[in-house]
């Protein structure tokens, strides 16, 4: 096993700029599309609600982020975090996106910003899996040959799941 990684002062002054880049992202992202999305749903008859509604789809994401890079530390990952994180995130852009239809353009720029927070998360993510020594490349035993054969349905069943658990 590897010896653990020891954080120098600037490596700490690196994450902090990040981290700080990160939020900035987001508190950008949120304040651009918390108009449009309350828009939006104040004329699909959401009512009162539709003051809460775009907090919680932002809230969510983030929430959902941070707790599957929390869980990907501590080496539990839980792949529905994320991807759940991904399906509210290309629903708020899709929500962001109807609030400046038919312009091409501004449905575009409303995607630009959840972008490049998720690419900032999953950048993040793939440091701590491999800080935490638990990467994708690692190699992993396979369904025996005579499983597959005499068992084909269950096999499969037991591969997918071995290849969904996957840690990163």
């Amino acid at each position: 096993m590897a010896a653990p990684l020891q954080l120098t002062r600037t490596h700490r002054v690196l994450i902090g700029m990040v981290v700080f880049g990160a939020v900035i992202i987001a508190g950008i992202g949120f304040a651009g599309s918390y108009a449009a999305v309350r828009e939006l749903a104040l004329q699909k008859g959401f009512g009162n609600f539709s003051y809460v509604f775009p907090i919680g789809i932002d809230a969510g994401i983030c929430v959902l982020l941070a707790l599957d890079l929390l869980l990907t530390w501590i080496r539990i990952p839980f792949p529905l975090l994320r991807q759940t994180a991904w399906l509210l995130t290309a629903a708020t852009i899709a929500f962001n996106g109807a609030a400046a239809w038919p312009d091409p353009l501004g449905v575009g720029m409303h995607g630009v910003i959840p972008v490049l927070f998720v690419v900032s998360v999953e950048a993040a993510r793939h440091a701590i899996g491999r800080i935490a020594d638990i990467t994708a490349d690692k190699h992993m035993e396979g369904v025996r040959l005579t499983r597959w054969i005499l068992s084909p349905g269950p096999t499969f069943l037991l591969w997918r799941r071995m290849n969904i658990s996957m840690p990163i």
